[in-house]
């Protein structure tokens, strides 16, 4: 479930009483060294950094406006509290030291990226008055992007109800 707002994103598993990812959706823009760095959650208002900026990519009436951010905050959501973040490539961990030539990689055709809902089916909310590019926009991250094997957009009005 990921029920994204102007002030808060909410995100937990279907048939609990409480959704486990309660983060601020806004995001903060900082410059160290010379990069562009990017923070998400609880940190922006906890830790104080010189220059930093808060931006937060949904309109004070729930509709998305800056759709790259929205998607990196609503992943925070998943990855920070409920999936946490997938194990990377055993052959980059720093353990098998083994020259170049001599390792053999077998699995060279297979897709190494692993979409992020790719077991979990997703329920979201929007808000009544979201205009259809917003929702096909929505629905093209959730099954493309991040690869969830079902999907349903509810209103806000009838998930209250």
């Amino acid at each position: 479930m990921l029920d994204p707002g102007f002030s808060t994103t909410r995100a937990g598993f279907a048939g609990e009483d409480t959704p486990k990812s309660l983060i601020p959706t806004y995001y903060g823009k900082y410059s160290s060294d010379g990069q562009s760095k990017l923070v998400f959650g609880d940190d922006i208002f906890v830790t104080p950094r010189p220059g930093l900026s808060i931006h937060n990519p949904m309109s004070r009436d729930g509709i998305v406006e800056d759709w790259d951010m929205a998607e990196k905050v609503w992943e925070y959501a998943f990855i920070s509290r409920l999936t946490g973040p997938k194990p990377g490539n055993p052959l980059q961990n720093g353990l098998n030291d083994v020259p170049e030539g001599e390792l053999s990689t077998e699995m060279e055709g297979v897709e190494t990226e692993e979409k992020l809902l790719a077991d979990s089916p997703l329920l979201m909310s929007e808000p009544g008055w979201n205009p259809t590019k917003s929702r096909e926009k929505t629905i093209e991250l959730a099954m493309e992007k991040w690869g969830t094997p079902a999907f349903y957009l509810a209103r806000n009005g009838v998930l209250s109800a």
